[in-house]
């Protein structure tokens, strides 16, 4: 039997399949560093926020529960703590039910930022244990001093810049500049 041109089934050969998906992933392959690079802006962007809200926290317990509140750090990692400014909270032991009788029981978030991110400190802050204390939130809604603390990806692409103001514990992120990196 012989087929007509008319008669013939519609459909791709394996050469045509195969140079379609090579397009696509040299495609794929072109896109990728420009998403990722993109989307690694937004990681830090969402890691400043979660510090800026723990800040936020810190400062409001500290108002409510009438006792100042720490912030603090592990640099070069992205783990940070908000507790009662207390030695007691930050030693290891036991965190309730130790120290001077309180009506209020103490917050305590600890919390770490999404990987790659990770805390850059500059400068001297005082470290107890394995935890550097950024800044003391006043039961009157100051801050023990100004600080800056930066948060980058380990790549270092697009670090950003926390600050935290001492007179109103006010929190600001802003970009870091080129001179400063």
């Amino acid at each position: 039997m012989v087929l007509s041109r008319n008669d013939r089934r519609a459909g791709l050969t394996l050469l045509e399949v195969l140079l379609v998906v090579a397009i696509i992933i040299v495609l794929g392959a072109v896109a990728y560093p420009t998403l990722d690079a993109m989307y690694g802006d937004v990681r830090v962007k969402a890691a400043a926020d979660q510090v800026r809200g723990a800040c936020t926290e810190a400062r409001t317990r500290a108002i409510e529960d009438v006792r100042p509140y720490r912030l603090a750090v592990q640099p070069g990692t992205g783990k940070f703590r908000v507790a009662p400014h207390a030695s007691e909270f930050w030693d290891g032991s036991s965190s309730e039910g130790m120290g001077e009788e309180v009506s209020v029981p103490a917050f305590i978030q600890e919390e770490e930022l999404t990987q790659p991110i990770l805390f850059e400190i500059d400068g001297d802050f005082p470290t107890e244990g394995e935890w550097t204390t950024i800044v003391i939130f006043n039961p009157d809604g100051t801050c023990s001093a100004d600080v800056e603390i930066a948060l980058k990806e380990e790549d270092d692409t697009s670090p950003l810049i926390i600050r935290i103001r001492a007179m109103t514990g006010a929190v600001s992120v802003r970009r870091k500049t080129v001179e400063e990196r």
